[in-house]
């Protein structure tokens, strides 16, 4: 474990991290608001987030790091970045709602990890794709949906923009409401599967035959499961400031790749907090009818 690993990268990884993370994150902090609601047109929080995570699932070792936190909300009608995420909505009914939206993976520098000596960095990911969301079920402080994402994969750093395959990772999302000391709270909890093409599985887990060694035979990992994965989310929100916790547990058993060389666990456990504070917000208020 190395503290503050990622602030000892490149200005460029520096920099991806610090915007692209809260990014990658804000996806789990989806929040209802079960009556319609006027709120400011846009905010701004600022704040601290901790994490501690494998480099990547396979690996035994793992990075913990402290990073700011910027929270900027903007709640137009099509175009939004909010509690759950920056995203373009392109539908939005009673019972599906489909949007386009974006994720974010962390840099690995290869020569953190045992298993990757000698081999290329691996640079931040983005991904950006559709995703479809049906509502299964709904009471006053229940909700449940099924969410189908398919993101394209890019590479993001020093030497530009590279295209890396696509990922599908479909799940079951159960979230409840409920309030403590007064104060709003939600508790989230989704699982599903995951799949990957042949490009992007073998960023994480291909060995091409120059960096092939003894102890690490070539290997080029083949499109299809990726394994599975559960997220836990607890979040309290208010005019003033947003807590987050959560808790994600990932399995590769079975994964496309599970032969890899690159791999030494088939399991990985990431936790993480975030607290911030709204400190601007603009005078233009909208109405915000339940969650969307």
């Amino acid at each position: 474990m190395k503290l503050l690993t990622l602030f000892k990268r490149s200005r460029t990884h520096r920099a991806t991290v610090l915007l692209g993370l809260p990014i990658g994150l804000s996806a789990l902090f989806a929040c209802s608001a079960l009556q319609a609601k006027e709120l400011p047109l846009w905010e701004l929080g600022l704040g601290l987030g901790g994490l501690h995570q494998p480099y990547y699932v396979g690996t035994k070792q793992t990075r913990s790091f402290a990073f700011p936190v910027p929270v900027p909300i903007y709640r137009g009608h099509i175009f939004k970045s909010d509690e759950e995420g920056v995203r373009a909505l392109l539908l939005n009914n009673d019972r599906a709602r489909l949007e386009m939206s974006l994720d974010f993976n962390l840099a690995i520098d290869s020569g953190d990890v045992d298993l990757r000596a000698g081999m290329p960095d691996i640079d931040s990911r983005l991904q950006i794709g559709p995703s479809l969301e049906l509502k299964i079920a709904e009471t006053d402080h229940d909700r449940w949906l099924v969410n189908l994402p398919v993101r394209a994969n890019f590479g993001v750093g020093e030497n530009g923009i590279d295209e890396s395959g696509f990922t599908f990772a479909p799940n079951v999302t159960y979230f409840r409401d409920f309030e403590w000391k007064q104060k709003p709270w939600r508790a989230g909890i989704a699982l599903g599967p995951q799949f990957g093409t042949r490009e992007y599985q073998n960023v994480y887990y291909g060995v091409e035959e120059e960096f092939a060694t003894e102890a690490r035979p070539a290997f080029e990992a083949d499109s299809g499961y990726s394994g599975s994965r559960l997220l836990m989310t607890l979040r309290s929100k208010n005019a003033d400031r947003l807590w987050v916790w959560f808790l994600r547990y990932e399995n590769i058993s079975g994964a496309s790749f599970e032969d890899s060389p690159l791999v030494e666990t088939n399991d990985g456990l990431s936790v993480g907090i975030i607290y911030s504070r709204f400190l601007f917000r603009s005078k233009q208020m909208i109405t915000r009818n339940k969650r969307h």
